[in-house]
C-alpha cells in the first residue's frame, strides 16, 4: 500500500487525507498466523513539517481465529487509531530513531501496516458471551448438543462438595 505524498513535500505543514484499501496476506506471529478475513482499511491525515511525514488515521479490518472455548471459527471486527513518523533516512537509521523510512515521493505503507495488525489484532476470544465450550470428556460442542459424560473430576479435593450438592438438592 503506498502513499502519494508529492504536494505536501513542496509546502512545509500542508495537510492531505487519503482513504486507502489493501488486501494482506496471512502474517506471523509467534509460530502462529494472524488471518485477516476482509481488506485493511486506511484513513489517514498526513503532513510535512520540513523534517519528517507524520501519519495520523486509522486502521481497520477483522481477523479470522477460533473461538477458545468451543473451538468454532469466528471473525473479529478491529480498529486502531496510530499516528506514526516517517524520515527520509536508512532502513536502519529508522530502526534506530523508532519511525519509518521512505525514499521518494510516496510512503510504501507495508511495513507500519504489518505492525499494526500485529500489534492490535485480538488473537483470541470466544464465540459468544455464553460460550459452554467442549465437553472436556468427549469433545461435545456444548452449544451445539448435550452429552452424558459426566464431568465429575474424581481428583479435585471440592468433587465430595458437589455431591453433597447434589444430596441436599434430592431432599
Amino acid at each position: 500500500m503506498e502513499l502519494n505524498i508529492a504536494p505536501e513535500l513542496k509546502i512545509a505543514g500542508r495537510i492531505g487525507s487519503a482513504h486507502l484499501c489493501g488486501e494482506y496476506p496471512d502474517m506471523e506471529l509467534a509460530g502462529g498466523a494472524v488471518a485477516l478475513s476482509k481488506p485493511v482499511e486506511l484513513d489517514v491525515r498526513y503532513s510535512f513539517d520540513g523534517e519528517a511525514v507524520t501519519l495520523t488515521g486509522t486502521l481497520a479490518s477483522a481477523v479470522r481465529m477460533n473461538c477458545t472455548k468451543c473451538n468454532e471459527e469466528i471473525i473479529r471486527d478491529f480498529s486502531v487509531d496510530f499516528s506514526e513518523r516517517f524520515l527520509k533516512v536508512s532502513e536502519n537509521e529508522a530502526e534506530e530513531l523508532e519511525c519509518y523510512a521512505y525514499s521518494g515521493d510516496t510512503l510504501d505503507l507495508d511495513r507500519m501496516v504489518h505492525d499494526l495488525v500485529l500489534l492490535n489484532a485480538p488473537m483470541y476470544g470466544t464465540c459468544r458471551p455464553g460460550c459452554k465450550g467442549l465437553c472436556p470428556v468427549c469433545g461435545t460442542n456444548l452449544n451445539k448438543s448435550q452429552c452424558s459424560c459426566s464431568r465429575v473430576d474424581e481428583s479435585n479435593p471440592f468433587a465430595a462438595l458437589l455431591e453433597l450438592k447434589e444430596l441436599l438438592k434430592d431432599d
